[in-house]
């Protein structure tokens, strides 16, 4: 199972600037300073995130990743430019959970060239998060 999401993350930016450059609202945005609804204290860092895919889950990262794609390379242009200008790092969040040893579609995860290709326009990273649960 994986979790993919775009997620830009600022030291003091504010995630409403993420929105009006790019036209898409966020699934998730904090402000650096204001406090987390879960813990009470104050953010350390603002972010902005969409998840990506059908679901909150997608079985394999292609759903995700062809989603990303089919947003076109204007889309990303003004996300490496809102990055730019504001201050804002992107990446590409994989989280993959493994769950079952012998499952094949647990194996591997692929970039495209479409999607390597949008996410330099972006100027966009790539971290990957695994977890092991067998």
């Amino acid at each position: 199972m994986f979790r993919i999401s775009l997620r830009l993350v600022s030291d003091d930016g504010d995630p409403a600037e993420v929105t009006a450059a790019t036209g898409m609202a966020a699934g998730t945005a904090t402000r650096a300073g204001e406090p987390s609804v879960r813990t009470g204290r104050p953010h350390k860092f603002s972010s902005w995130s969409v998840p990506l895919g059908p679901g909150p889950r997608v079985e394999r990262p292609e759903e995700a990743f062809d989603a990303l794609v089919s947003w076109g390379l204007p889309l990303a242009r003004r996300f490496r430019d809102v990055c730019a200008d504001k201050g804002w790092e992107a990446s590409l969040v994989v989280v993959q959970e493994f769950r079952t040893p012998d499952e094949p579609l647990e194996k591997g995860i692929s970039l495209s060239r479409e999607l390597v290709e949008w996410l330099a326009t972006a100027g966009a990273a790539v971290d990957v998060d695994q977890y092991i649960y067998y």
